[in-house]
């Protein structure tokens, strides 16, 4: 345990406690400052930073490097103590998400820091990267190296691919003598001499 954390917790604290004492003793209520009492408010939560960072020292080696960079772009101070807990006592999808966040309602953030704080516990903690396995041109190629003539006369014997083939030459070969018969028996037809109803001979 870092007892320098706590020593700076305890400063901060007795600095709120100061504050507010003063504002008590000699504000009157009706004339008391709200600003004051925020002022305490975020003393108090620099305080607690300190003494979870004496207890834990945050880490934030297992946030992804690209998140961290978004973070700085976006204007969040890195190297501000409460965030620097806040990032590594949550999830990195929450960072991702209230990024993400902050970005797209970037115009209308003034407070970016104040915002990450209050926002990143709301996050929903989800699975980052693809939700299915990424399928590579390198995925669909097929074995340089020939197939041995053992394997493939293994795989012909066991499923029969010999007896398949010839089946199906010889329902092809089937199609083709109905064709030729269709096309016999149509010319046949064709070469029969038509009589003409006129010469029949009338049996009445």
């Amino acid at each position: 345990m870092e007892y320098d954390r706590l020593k700076a917790a305890i400063v901060l604290l007795r600095e709120a406690a100061s504050r507010l004492h003063s504002m008590v003793e000699i504000t009157p209520a009706e004339r008391a400052s709200n600003l004051t009492v925020a002022e305490a408010m975020e003393t108090v939560k620099k305080a607690l930073a300190e003494m979870s960072a004496a207890v834990n020292p945050p880490i934030t080696t297992q946030i992804p490097q690209e998140l961290l960079d978004k973070a700085e772009a976006l204007g969040i101070p890195l190297d501000d103590l409460e965030v620097r807990v806040a990032i590594s006592s949550h999830h990195p999808s929450q960072l991702a998400g209230v990024l993400q966040e902050i970005e797209s309602r970037a115009a209308n953030i003034k407070r970016r820091r104040e915002y990450f704080l209050v926002r990143l516990p709301d996050m929903p903690v989800e699975q980052l990267g693809p939700r299915v396995p990424v399928v590579t041109a390198a995925d669909l190629k097929w074995p340089e190296e020939a197939t041995p003539p053992e394997v493939i006369n293994a795989i012909k014997a066991k499923y029969g691919i010999d007896k398949l083939m010839q089946q199906r030459t010889s329902r092809s070969s089937l199609f083709e003598k109905i064709k030729e018969a269709n096309e016999a028996l149509g010319k046949a037809q064709s070469a029969e001499p038509v009589s003409d109803p006129d010469d029949d001979e009338i049996p009445f």
